[in-house]
């Protein structure tokens, strides 16, 4: 009888010792998938996002998320083939994420579709993460209807009030309200390369002042700024992938964005 009462007892330790193992295996699963996702999130709550709603790889809505104001810019694209990995190239229209609709209506209830899309993570084309989804819901959710605009564009029809349109959508507030000074110089020996650069800025609302070509090409893109570090320095490091470096003495602007070889093949400008 007590060898029996002894092997139940050493069962349950070992049940119970088992159950605690995996129980804390699961919550460091749990835990290093969510700095995963923090990790790869690309929304910053408290900053502008340009979200590309897309069908088949091509552009349905530019949607701008302004979450200072709060406010909504969404421009409903009225052409039926406008591709999505020509969209900065051509238009100069840079996003920070897109999401695949299947077939809503142009104009639909944006936090329903992202809803929806949350709901189908997984099955629907995005580079977003779930952590993106929600807080892009989050906003669009706080915005009163009267800080939402909604204006149909041709973007094949480049017009001034095309122009126009595009860059009051995608304004950066912070980016337009420091208004430093930003020269670009290419590098490449692809001609072109550093006025869509250039165009792409100056429709986020940075102030361009400048577009050069440099007599020597360089190998990779650098960007030096004078004085302190700003906003707009960082939207730059992360909107080009590199680190600033500092400059000693001021030139003709206060940062120097030089566009090396290294970004010939880009799709962000």
């Amino acid at each position: 009888m007590k060898k029996n009462v002894q092997h139940n007892s050493n069962s349950l330790k070992t049940f119970y010792l088992y159950a605690t193992v995996v129980f804390v295996l699961i919550i460091i699963s749990l835990t290093v998938k969510a700095i995963f996702i923090l990790q790869q999130s690309r929304v910053d709550p408290a900053h502008e996002f340009i979200l590309a709603v897309i069908q088949q790889r091509h552009v349905k809505e530019i949607v701008a998320f302004h979450p200072e104001t709060p406010t909504l810019s969404i421009l409903l694209i009225q052409d039926s083939a406008v591709s999505y990995d020509m969209l900065a190239k051509i238009y100069g229209i840079t996003t920070d994420g897109y999401i695949e609709t299947n077939g809503e209506p142009q104009g639909a209830d944006l936090t329903a579709f992202l809803w929806q899309s949350l709901l189908h993570t997984g099955t629907g084309e995005s580079n977003l993460t779930i952590l993106d989804k929600i807080r892009l819901m989050l906003l669009a959710k706080n915005v009163v209807t009267n800080n939402k605009t909604s204006q149909q564009l041709f973007l094949t029809k480049q017009t001034s009030d095309t122009n126009t349109m595009i860059s009051t959508a995608l304004t950066d507030q912070e980016l337009a309200s420091e208004n430093i000074s930003i020269e670009v110089v290419n590098a490449t020996g692809v001609s072109g390369l550093g006025q869509r650069l250039g165009k792409v800025l100056t429709n986020l609302g940075a102030n361009v002042v400048d577009v050069t070509s440099a007599a020597k090409e360089q190998p990779r893109t650098t960007l030096a700024y004078f004085g302190d570090e700003s906003y707009t320095t960082d939207r730059l490091q992360k909107f080009l992938g590199i680190s600033a470096s500092k400059l000693s003495k001021q030139t003709i602007a206060d940062i120097i964005i030089t566009i090396g070889n290294d970004k010939k093949g880009t799709k962000a400008f």
